[in-house]
């Protein structure tokens, strides 16, 4: 079985992966330039925020697309829109089983049940002190242990971990 990835929607940041000629595209198209089985790494998962896109390959590796602004693509440094394709900075020898993006931010939970935030930390949502508006690079959220599933809406973000504890975080400022 071969997976293809098909995109709509804007196209202004690059989310959607190369540049395309049209601001808005309303019917699914291939996404150019995504990790696929001729690669040896094939799309697992795909988690979309407001203006970037996070791609999970099954060997347990991160990619990412559009938008920069806030470091949500996690590449070390913010930037405009990215129409291409490049891996996620992180650590190697982590794993990465599943991913959740919120409106400038990202999110990863580790094989061994670590999680990593980046992006936007304008509203807490990285559950990182109040010091830090952004994070460029994927940076792990130590209270966080044994987690097997984040989610993230907007501006805040839900862990549950192997006790079916919820945790969530976005304290009021």
């Amino acid at each position: 079985m071969h997976a293809e990835l098909l995109g709509c929607g804007q196209t202004g940041e690059g989310q959607l992966g190369a540049r395309l000629s049209e601001p808005m595209i309303r019917v699914p198209e291939r996404i150019i330039g995504a990790p696929n089985d001729a690669d040896g790494t094939a799309v697992k998962a795909v988690a979309c925020g407001e203006q970037h896109t996070i791609f999970l390959t099954k060997d347990g590796k991160m990619w990412s697309v559009g938008s920069n602004v806030d470091g949500q693509l996690g590449r070390g440094k913010r930037s405009e829109g990215s129409f291409s394709i490049y891996p996620v900075s992180l650590t190697s020898g982590v794993g990465i089983v599943q991913i959740a993006a919120g409106r400038a931010h990202s999110l990863a939970v580790a094989d061994d049940g670590r999680v990593f935030a980046w992006g936007s930390n304008e509203h807490g949502q990285l559950g990182m002190e109040n010091t830090i508006t952004w994070q460029e690079m994927p940076k792990r959220i130590n209270q966080l242990n044994e987690v097997v599933q984040v989610a993230s809406g907007s501006d805040h973000c839900i862990a549950l971990t192997e006790d079916f504890y919820l945790s969530g975080w976005n304290p009021l400022s």
